[in-house]
């Protein structure tokens, strides 16, 4: 069963001008790939303190919850708890800051046993208005191809990572969605190329005020509605690019904090990596 701590950071990624329609789009395939696998999935809705409180309201809740009516899914939802059983509770409380509950109180232990006790609601994702989308497709993480890669763990993730000094090739056919990698206060500006279609710059650094983690996973998102994911027929180079030329794009959780010299071997890896892309090819 999938438990799905859910909506709290695409909310946020919605608030700061990520496509809804590309999130609730790679949410589809996540129920498709639940469907195909058998997988049951239970979505937990948390909240931001403004949510809660009614201050702010985000369009990409009325978009999500037709998209859980869609695909049959009973959630559990965090803001009726807090009002059915924690109202004693003041928002100041309750949260520890505007994206994050405090760990303080008992509400996050009593979520974790209503999400316990409502497992037997988690059902296999069915789509109720199929329209063939997935049909005879595969989504796929492809790593780059050549040697070089250097090892990252953490207590999140333990995988192998490309320095991004040099550009990274990628053999693939298929359509681009994303990226995933490990980011650092000095990464590189990266762009996307196939033939004559090219995605970015964008930018790979955290922000050098970040006060947590020297190293992140993040990812980039690399296609919108009006700019649709770009179809890769055999080769995908990824390039480490002079800023100068063209100011890189900053998505949600990631900075510019200014070009660093380029460096290679072990200092190259000390910045960060590509992991991989997620492509969607022939099934």
């Amino acid at each position: 069963m999938i438990l799905w701590e859910y909506s709290l950071n695409e909310t946020n990624y919605f608030l700061h001008r990520q496509p809804g329609r590309v999130m609730t789009y790679h949410n589809r395939w996540l129920f498709e790939i639940c469907r195909r696998r058998g997988y049951r999935v239970l979505p937990v809705l948390l909240y931001n303190r403004s949510e809660a409180t009614g201050e702010e309201q985000s369009r990409y809740r009325g978009a999500l919850a037709d998209l859980l009516a869609r695909y049959g899914l009973h959630s559990v939802d965090a803001q009726q708890l807090w009002l059915r059983d924690f109202s004693h509770l003041s928002a100041d409380v309750l949260y520890r800051d505007n994206p994050h509950y405090s760990t303080e109180t008992g509400f996050p232990r009593a979520l974790a046993r209503v999400v316990l006790e409502k497992a037997s609601q988690a059902v296999i994702p069915r789509d109720s208005a199929e329209d063939g989308r997935f049909t005879e497709r595969e989504l796929r993480i492809l790593a780059p191809d050549q040697a070089g890669s250097v090892s990252f763990v953490n207590r999140i993730i333990d995988c192998k990572i490309h320095p991004m000094a040099e550009p990274l090739h990628i053999q693939m056919d298929g359509r681009l969605l994303a990226c995933f990698m490990i980011a650092s206060k000095r990464g590189p500006a990266i762009i996307f190329q196939s033939g004559s279609e090219k995605r970015g710059p964008y930018s790979a650094q955290i922000s050098a005020r970040e006060s947590g983690p020297e190293f992140q996973l993040k990812h980039l998102l690399l296609w919108a509605p009006g700019n649709k994911p770009m179809v890769v027929q055999g080769h995908l180079t990824i390039t480490p690019r002079n800023p100068a030329l063209r100011k890189p794009v900053v998505q949600h959780t990631l900075a510019w904090n200014g070009a660093c010299p380029p460096e290679t071997g072990a200092d190259a890896a000390a910045r960060g990596g590509m992991i991989g892309v997620l492509a969607e090819v022939a099934g």
